[in-house]
């Protein structure tokens, strides 16, 4: 009788966690979204869940809504030689190489995490189709 019980609360135990799987979205697989990725509605969102906690108001740089941009683009980098962000050129933008993880401008941010594939190619495909205000 246990053994019938164990299976049973095995099954069910596995059916809830397929359930619950299927409302948190889609395995992130790196892609961005198709078409023009927009400031506002995809980058913006990565910057207010990631880094406003640390590039909020105070500090060097402000990553909060309605400054952020300003704050990005075609924006001498603090201690490093180059723009935060280079439209059209993400490779030369070091908003991006401080997300991809290749450690070329210091420490990966978030410091402590990493962003997830998606959220590095947003910000890759956003830099790389001009960095737009949109």
């Amino acid at each position: 009788m246990k053994k019938i019980y164990h299976t049973i609360l095995f099954f069910i135990t596995v059916f809830l966690m397929q359930s619950c799987y299927k409302d948190i979205g889609p395995i992130d697989e790196g892609e961005a979204p198709e078409g023009n990725v927009s400031f506002a509605q995809h980058v913006q969102p990565i910057f207010d869940n990631n880094c406003v906690s640390c590039h909020g108001s105070s500090g060097n740089l402000n990553l909060s809504p309605n400054v952020s941009y300003n704050n990005l683009v075609n924006i001498n980098a603090s201690g490093y030689a180059g723009k935060r962000v280079v439209p059209n050129d993400a490779d030369n933008s070091i908003l991006f190489k401080k997300v991809d993880g290749s450690g070329a401008y210091g420490s990966n941010m978030p410091l402590g995490g990493n962003l997830s594939a998606t959220q590095i190619n947003i910000i890759k495909q956003w830099i790389d189709e001009g960095a737009q205000n949109n």
